[in-house]
């Protein structure tokens, strides 16, 4: 089923980049400046839509080497999705301060092989988390009507579904509610007559332990840390 689901993911990811790039280019070949119509507006919003597939890295602790009951714990990659609204505020001509607040839809899931049988036993989360990302970027001189961009930043997350937390409570994992991560990718802006729309590409590295309170002498307690990662394609419709 996981399986499935990452080629489904990896499916739509490829069919909305093309589409948006086959689209978007052939609009830049005619010539028109639609971004200098755009170009002396100091502040827009817009809205983003997502995919993204996240995983967990996780730490064994010193306990999981002095006992013979779990060969191996590791955290399946899964797919989601998020959806947000963009802030924008430019600040000269290459620089933008950005604000992504929105909702992140997904799973997180463990893996742990036994010892004494082959058969793996995953446990999964499900969560809904409300995140607020701040972004700033840097944008390459026009071509047409064309933009690339970097940009970096930073994110809090709060898991808003009791259904996580209580999931988690019943299989004796509990992960906590927040988290905080570090992000930064790579996009492309394309100036239409009544919008930008902006393909991007996204790496999140979490950098808060989000495993907690995990009783010693169960599975979950073979593990010292827990750091969320995310990989996350969007469309950014603005203007």
């Amino acid at each position: 089923m996981g399986n499935m689901s990452y080629i489904l993911w990896k499916k739509i990811a490829f069919v909305l980049l093309v589409s948006s790039f086959v689209c978007a280019s052939g609009k830049a070949q005619n010539g028109h400046s639609n971004y200098r119509n755009k170009q002396f507006k100091d502040y827009y919003f817009g809205i983003s839509f997502g995919l993204h597939k996240s995983n967990l890295k996780v730490l064994h602790g010193s306990s999981f080497q002095d006992q013979n009951r779990v060969k191996l714990i590791e955290s399946y990659e899964n797919p989601g999705y998020d959806i947000k609204v963009i802030g924008n505020l430019k600040v000269g001509e290459y620089w933008d301060f950005r604000l992504l607040p929105g909702f992140s839809f997904g799973q997180m899931e463990l893996m742990y092989q036994k010892n004494q049988t082959a058969v793996e036993a995953p446990v999964s989360l499900e969560y809904v988390y409300g995140e607020l990302p701040f972004h700033i970027r840097y944008k390459s001189h026009p071509y047409k009507d064309m933009r690339v961009y970097v940009f970096a930043g930073a994110k809090y997350c709060f898991d808003i579904s009791s259904k996580s937390r209580t999931q988690s409570e019943a299989n004796e994992l509990n992960i906590s509610a927040s988290d905080y991560a570090l992000e930064g990718g790579i996009g492309f802006q394309f100036f239409f007559p009544y919008f930008i729309l902006s393909p991007e590409i996204k790496i999140s590295r979490g950098i808060s332990n989000i495993l907690i309170n995990n009783i010693p002498g169960q599975d979950a307690g073979l593990l010292q840390r827990a750091l969320s990662q995310m990989l996350t394609l969007s469309l950014h419709f603005e203007g």
